[in-house]
């Protein structure tokens, strides 16, 4: 009896020290995407794809997106939970200002952006004549984004917008509200799952939960944790597999796993 309690809780060590080990490896990703930030940050621009529309080229910040769509598929929104450069900002500022994010309705903004901006692309292509041309540098010279004193109001306009309102509505809001980026994540997620692709999630297992509260206090999107989990796996369309709350749980009630 005592030798199986020894091994017992040395399989809960080594479970927490791979949980912390995770965890640092997708924050240091988190933090290099950050710095690299004043690079890439047009590769991410909700304006240059609409200027690239109106002369019929497809910039990099279409081919990102289309990118981000299709990892969707099958790894829904990790790259929100392990890539995202904002979604740093956002994290790494919930460090110093814990407060959970409660905000309803306001997860609906985002969309209420994206539709009509989607289809500002669509009418821009469709006036310049469709689009005909690849140019991943359009509008980014030198492929460097940052390469002129100019674009330094727009990286701090963009680092003030998903900064600040944290302060007030709590870890993330920005990633809920008004990130241009996730629906097409969640629509990359939705068409997997409808195709019964194998997808990246976290499983649960409701009978070794405790109720502990651990896993919504790790959860750095402030989902309910401990309510969606009986439901055997995470589905909410705002987790992005950060495995978080998984190695946050004393119970290994909920496993970072991929499949149908």
């Amino acid at each position: 009896m005592r030798r199986e309690e020894a091994t017992t809780r040395e399989t809960v060590r080594e479970r927490r020290e791979r949980g912390r080990k995770r965890q640092r490896v997708r924050r240091l990703a988190l933090l290099v995407s950050f710095l690299l930030f004043p690079i890439t940050i047009f590769y991410f621009s909700p304006v240059l794809i609409i200027e690239g529309a109106l002369e019929g080229v497809v910039v990099a910040s279409a081919l990102v997106f289309t990118i981000q769509f299709l990892l969707a598929l099958v790894v829904r929104r990790a790259w929100c939970g392990w890539a995202c450069a904002a979604g740093a900002l956002q994290e790494f500022e919930a460090d110093a200002v814990s407060k959970r994010a409660n905000l309803g309705w306001r997860t609906c903004i985002k969309y209420v952006i994206w539709v009509p901006w989607v289809c500002s692309i669509v009418a821009c292509a469709w006036i310049a004549g469709g689009f005909t041309m690849v140019d991943p540098l359009a509008g980014i010279p030198g492929g460097v984004s940052m390469n002129s004193p100019l674009g330094l109001p727009i990286y701090f306009g963009i680092v003030t917008l998903f900064f600040v309102p944290n302060l007030f509505l709590g870890r993330r809001a920005m990633c809920h509200c008004i990130c241009w980026m996730a629906p097409f994540m969640v629509l990359g997620e939705k068409l997997g799952a409808a195709l019964h692709l194998p997808q990246l999630r976290i499983e649960t297992e409701p009978d070794r939960c405790v109720g502990c509260g651990k896993c919504e206090l790790a959860c750095p999107m402030s989902l309910p944790v401990e309510c969606l989990l009986q439901a055997g796996t995470i589905g909410d369309a705002e987790c992005i597999q950060c495995a978080a709350c998984a190695d946050a749980c004393p119970k290994d009630a909920l496993k970072l796993r991929m499949g149908r």
